[in-house]
């Protein structure tokens, strides 16, 4: 039986694309990320974000192969060491947000490749104004080998207190 569906990777849009047994389309997609050269001013490359979209309407029953295929799609971007993920969940419905974090660790404790991908979670709570705050639900994953682990998880602790001083 396999463990994942087969996904192809789009070259115009630049997403991995597979479809479930109930015909629901899903796309995943590594974004690159320029957070963490703005916070250092330096040029950070390999910092991507990574976006995944139920592309077909309707709900979808809960499929544990779409979570092996993502985390296939996932466990090939970690073949090169110095790539790092940024994972956000922002919406106006905080408790939706909160979900979909869940499940990101969910898949990340269940990961045939978490011993060789370190994970940091964070929740940023960001000043809209002085009575408003949005929280965000971040991950960030990079390989145990990347040669600059260090400086990005300095950098990583630093974006909520940059987010709120650009007010």
């Amino acid at each position: 039986m396999q463990s994942h569906y087969n996904y192809v990777f789009d070259d115009i849009t630049n997403t991995y694309n597979f479809t479930t047994k109930n015909d629901i389309l899903y796309r995943a997609a590594f974004i690159v990320d320029e957070t963490f050269s703005t916070i250092s001013g330096e040029e950070i490359s390999n910092i991507f974000q990574l976006v995944v979209e139920k592309a077909t309407d309707g709900l979808e029953p809960y499929d544990a192969k779409v979570f092996k295929t993502i985390e296939d799609i996932i466990e090939r971007f970690f073949h090169k060491v110095e790539n790092a993920l940024v994972y956000v969940c922002s919406e106006d419905d905080h408790e939706k947000a909160k979900q979909r974090h869940k499940i990101f660790d969910r898949w990340y404790t269940k990961s045939a490749y978490k011993s060789l991908v370190v994970k940091i979670d964070n929740i940023i709570t960001i000043e809209i104004d002085e009575y408003t705050t949005q929280k965000l639900y971040t991950s960030f994953m990079f390989h145990s080998d990347n040669p600059s682990y260090e400086k990005l998880i300095k950098i990583y602790n630093q974006i909520e207190e940059v987010l709120n001083r650009e007010k």
